[in-house]
């Protein structure tokens, strides 16, 4: 009777697995390869910029046509040259001289500490700690926004990311 009781409890979880599987199986629904596609190139950091709560919504949106390509400002110029030839679409006029990717910035001199910035940033891309100055790590920010909305003080301000400047190229290969 005692083993009989020792193997219940694995063998309903055993019974409770197959059956979880086959309901998956049998409910499952098929994903657009295309959806997959461009929320592989999104950042998801589930901004809001674009209009949609994330990056999985903005993803259906664009590959239904409601949503162009350079819809989301935290990717910047490079993104939407990716979803645009993903998409088949040309970037609208004008595109690539508006949409350099933006960071933020902390005025020293208005922070005061209070952790509001970097407790909405989804990136964690703010350090500080309370009551002390805080600091944007700008290889991590995206531009988002979400802790220049947060800031009681309007310490932070955007400014175009250093790395994508107007006259930054790479640098040609030297011939041997």
């Amino acid at each position: 009777m005692l083993s009989l009781n020792l193997l219940a409890i694995p063998l309903l979880a055993l019974l409770m697995g197959l059956a979880l599987s086959l309901a998956a199986r049998f409910f499952a629904k098929e994903q657009d390869p295309l959806v997959d596609a461009i929320s592989e190139l999104l950042p998801n950091g589930q901004c809001g910029q674009c209009g949609f709560p994330g990056c999985a919504q903005a993803a259906i949106a664009m590959s239904a046509g409601e949503l162009g390509p350079d819809c989301c400002p935290p990717g910047g110029q490079a993104l939407a040259q990716q979803l645009s030839k993903l998409l088949g679409v040309p970037l609208q006029k004008g595109t690539s001289e508006k949409c350099l990717p933006q960071v933020v910035e902390i005025d020293p001199t208005l922070c005061d500490g209070c952790t509001r910035c970097f407790k909405k940033c989804p990136f964690d891309a703010i350090v500080g700690a309370n009551k002390q100055l805080h600091g944007i790590l700008t290889d991590i920010c995206t531009g988002c926004g979400m802790c220049v909305s947060a800031c009681p003080q309007d310490a932070i301000t955007y400014k175009t990311d250093p790395i994508f400047t107007y006259g930054w190229a790479w640098p040609k290969p030297q011939q041997n």
